[in-house]
């Protein structure tokens, strides 16, 4: 197995975002004027395995609207095929195609997927309600068109700590599961490697592994305590398989890639 990190261009977050309040501040303070974070990695990955090429999130594009929170820097080189071609891949390789969850950071590449990309169920149907309809409107946002969305159930049983699974091959080395909290339907990417360890692909589970540790919800989760919740299970899983965790904007998630750093 081969993972590779592809690096759709950087975004910059507000300090709101990042170190999140709790009570009723946590979300308005994301739209009032405060500082900002330097430029973080919009990460995606490609597994290789088994003959099979496996991509998980396809990042952002050129054409990205910033929010309030968040301001975005992405060349057209920096799209889906130039980060896959800088590391010798191109589309044509690509078998899978799976998100974590369906914000413009890792759905808006999906564009230039012409296969199924796979979404949770679940995520897949909070995209189309009309709260979230709402709010693509609003941060100029949208769900991308002409793209082959796919929903898929966690219904493989139990995985490690995580209750909820599914396998993505067939010997189950590659499995999505449970991660629900920054969006009702979030999942995480497992990869067993050569060695054994848990390769932790996790989206936006938390921006960093500071505040994973810190057990510290962000400012968009509909519900902080499904995130909170979800944190100190994959806590619990790295306690009983080492686990090396890679958020999709933590700057030091390709040092411990390549490293294979457990929590």
């Amino acid at each position: 197995m081969r993972i590779h990190a592809l690096s759709t261009g950087t975004v910059r977050l507000k300090h709101a975002f990042l170190y999140a309040r709790t009570g009723w501040r946590r979300q308005p303070d994301l739209f009032l004027p405060g500082p900002w974070s330097d430029p973080v990695p919009i990460h995606c990955w490609a597994v290789e395995h088994d003959g099979r090429l496996v991509l998980v999130d396809t990042g952002e594009t050129a054409t990205v609207h910033d929010v309030p929170f968040a301001r975005f820097e992405v060349a057209p080189d920096q799209e889906l095929p130039g980060a896959l071609s800088a590391v010798g891949l191109s589309l044509a390789d690509v078998d899978t195609t799976v998100l974590t969850h369906m914000h413009g950071d890792h759905m808006d590449g999906a564009v230039h997927i012409r296969g199924p990309v796979l979404v949770h169920e679940s995520e897949l149907e909070y995209s189309r309600t009309a709260g979230a309809r709402f709010f693509q409107r609003v941060l100029r946002q949208p769900v991308p068109t002409g793209v082959d969305f796919q929903p898929i159930a966690l219904d493989g049983g139990a995985f490690g700590a995580f209750a909820r699974s599914r396998r993505l091959t067939d010997d189950g080395r590659i499995v999505a599961v449970d991660t629900a909290g920054h969006t009702p339907g979030h999942i995480s990417v497992v990869c067993v490697d050569d060695d054994g360890r848990h390769i932790l692909l996790a989206g936006d589970t938390s921006d960093t592994l500071e505040q994973l540790r810190a057990l510290r919800a962000d400012a968009v989760a509909p519900k902080p305590a499904v995130q909170v919740a979800t944190m100190e299970t994959i806590l619990v899983h790295g306690r009983e398989h080492p686990t090396v965790y890679l958020p999709a904007h933590d700057t030091e998630s390709v040092a411990r890639l390549e490293a294979g750093s457990p929590l």
